[in-house]
């Protein structure tokens, strides 16, 4: 199975930033931007190969030994692009365990990877508190924001945010945000703008011990081909992956999802070149065993571990 290349879906949201509109050339207003996705009610056709027009479902029922190789589950991770000019809702997603019972979904943890903010920037993501009647009353007060943690970021940063933990991802960022499969969201706040909150079940699932995990790859200290780890858990892995001319990529029988954050660059397979420009995204089937980055860039692989 050859590389694949997926249609982006678009969303307009309230709080919606501009960079990925100037970017991409879009209409005003994207907020969210999935480049791959398998929800029911959004999901991505594909865009090239022998496979074009069909879903990505489809692609994964009707090939899932070349795509899928040997995982385990039939859902793909999730990555998009979150564009916030304001704070998004303060929020929080169940685990596996509970969204199964309870919303017959996947559990969903995330990943956010900075690509641009402004300065001062931040994300909000875990309590400064462990009093859950005092969180409730400050939800529906509205001064919930005095007793959560804010995380300053910039360009490069990579936060780690498990399901249970609340979290927000703050204005004037532009995020990629990679996980895993699940499509609950819990509102707990959000800024009056007018939409349903979900306090009950939000309160059911928040784990206050929980803490964000951040680590830091700075643009400016890439001087040598290099993979490191960006985020790991259960669910899902990402790799940065810095390349300064070419390096290989080896695999086994894993699909890696390539999404170029920083300059461009391009994907060898067996003699056959495939462009990723700044912010594109490429599917490596489980099928192909290594490929070879050619560039100056900085390239984000996702996988299951």
């Amino acid at each position: 199975m050859k590389p694949i290349r997926m249609q982006p879906i678009n969303v307009k949201a309230l709080w919606a930033g501009d960079r990925l509109s100037k970017l991409r050339n879009l209409e005003e207003g994207i907020g969210i931007v999935r480049e791959v996705c398998a929800y029911k009610n959004g999901e991505n056709s594909i865009l090239n190969n022998e496979y074009k027009g069909m879903n990505l479902r489809d692609l994964i029922s009707r090939h899932y030994k070349d795509l899928m190789g040997n995982d385990t589950s039939d859902q793909m991770i999730r990555a998009a692009y979150i564009d916030a000019k304001e704070d998004l809702s303060i929020q929080v997603h169940p685990d596996e365990e509970y969204a199964r019972k309870n919303e017959k979904d996947f559990g969903k943890s995330e990943s956010w990877y900075v690509l641009q903010c402004d300065e001062n920037a931040y994300l909000t993501a875990g309590c400064n508190t462990d009093d859950r009647e005092l969180l409730h009353k400050s939800a529906i007060n509205g001064n919930i924001e005095e007793y959560l943690i804010r995380i300053p970021v910039k360009q490069g940063d990579f936060v780690y945010i498990p399901a249970g933990l609340i979290h927000s991802c703050g204005k004037g960022t532009l995020v990629m945000e990679i996980g895993s499969f699940g499509n609950t969201t819990y509102r707990m706040y959000d800024y009056n703008r007018g939409r349903e909150l979900h306090l009950n079940k939000g309160f059911e699932v928040i784990d206050t011990s929980l803490r964000a995990s951040k680590k830091e790859f700075p643009l400016d200290s890439r001087s040598m081909n290099r993979i490191e780890t960006g985020v790991e858990s259960k669910e899902f892995k990402v790799d940065v992956i810095d390349t300064i001319g070419s390096q290989m990529v080896s695999k086994e029988n894993k699909y890696h999802i390539l999404t170029c954050v920083f300059n461009e660059c391009n994907i060898i397979i067996d003699a056959e070149e495939y462009s990723l420009h700044y912010t594109e995204t490429l599917v490596i089937p489980a099928s192909v065993n290594n490929y070879e980055i050619q560039g100056d860039c900085r390239v984000l692989c996702s996988y299951r571990p």
